[in-house]
């Protein structure tokens, strides 16, 4: 398989859907599948599609139905039901999960990339470029990716874990922001660190990135550890930030996430002292 953006449609029944509706993907339960065949699929030709991939001899499309005539229940499937993509995170290996990701950020790009910023007029697709552009002034519109740091800060045989306010009570994760203009991640990290939790760090050594398509995000993962400072949260982004050892641990996110391999990471390190 390999990724491609905006080859021709063409009716075909080696065509594989990967479809959102309501920012939702579009799952099978008995074959337990987001890749589903037109040839089984009632659904409207207008509706919003673009190609994301080629596995062998099928096309692979992201394709969605959210504003066309397509019912769950009239479809050669018949259990279909729709997922939140984050609902999804547990259930798909990472090659799936970027692959369905990728699918979401291309739809994702092409809404809010429609018209010219310029003139206003609707943009067109440069299929060699794979991009979109506008007469007016030829510039070419890539796909937006938003780069985004993850800094697992350790001290002595703890680590810092921090609840953003919008998660659920009892979940904790590593500390994260977006690189800003002119930043590089090493930068972003220490501001965040300081902003956030009042703390400064140093040693800051390269983890991991992910792919993060909610909806258009690079992932970008260090370790660091502590320099000075005494936690200071902010109160509006992070509203709880503690010290925690391997044997005191909260509720953390999967190893599926980037930040759950941090932490899982650390966890396997330690455990073989």
């Amino acid at each position: 398989m390999y990724f491609k953006r905006f080859f021709e449609f063409k009716p075909n029944n080696n065509n594989i859907f990967i479809m959102y509706k309501d920012g939702k993907v579009i799952y099978d339960l008995d074959q337990k599948t987001f890749m589903l065949e037109e040839s089984f699929l009632n659904y409207e030709v207008e509706c919003t599609k673009i190609g994301i991939a080629i596995n062998g001899k099928s096309n692979i499309y992201a394709v969605d139905v959210t504003y066309s005539n397509f019912q769950l229940n009239e479809q050669g499937y018949t259990s279909l039901v729709e997922y939140d993509l984050r609902q999804m995170m547990s259930m798909l290996n990472e090659d799936d999960l970027n692959l369905v990701g990728r699918a979401n950020q291309l739809l994702h790009w092409l809404k809010s990339n429609k018209h010219c910023g310029y003139c206003g007029a609707v943009k067109n697709e440069d299929k060699k470029e794979g991009a979109l552009f506008c007469s007016c002034n030829n510039i070419m519109t890539y796909p937006t990716i938003s780069p985004c740091v993850l800094c697992l800060i350790k001290k002595d045989n703890q680590i810092l874990l921090a609840r953003n306010a919008m998660f659920p009570e009892g979940l904790f994760s590593v500390l994260a922001g977006f690189i800003e203009t002119s930043e590089t991640a090493e930068q972003t990290l220490e501001r965040e660190v300081e902003e956030e939790v009042g703390l400064k760090v140093k040693n800051i050594k390269y983890f991991g990135s992910q792919s993060w398509p909610f909806p258009s995000q690079l992932m970008i993962g260090y370790e660091c550890e502590y320099a000075s400072g005494e936690i200071n949260v902010d109160g509006i982004e992070i509203v709880e930030a503690k010290w925690f050892g391997i044997n005191n641990l909260p509720k953390t996110p999967p190893n599926s996430t980037l930040s759950g391999r941090l932490i899982n990471s650390y966890i396997a390190d330690r455990s073989k002292l």
